[in-house]
């Protein structure tokens, strides 16, 4: 999945994309254009079936 075929699937920017992930904006714009993490695909697509991604936490409570 690409970038844009994220943002398209979920009608959102990448902005509301990092919002809905629980990370920065900046780590999302730092995905490559062609093809998104892996991790980060499996995510967008429980997202656009209507369910929460899981998010790994660290020490501080703080989605990575």
């Amino acid at each position: 999945m690409t970038r844009q075929e994220a943002f398209e699937l979920l009608g959102v920017n990448g902005v509301e994309l990092a919002e809905m992930l629980g990370i920065k904006p900046s780590a999302v714009y730092q995905w490559p254009e062609n093809k998104i993490p892996l991790a980060r695909e499996y995510q967008v697509r429980d997202l656009a079936n209507g369910k929460k991604p899981l998010r790994p936490k660290t020490s501080k409570g703080v989605a990575v």
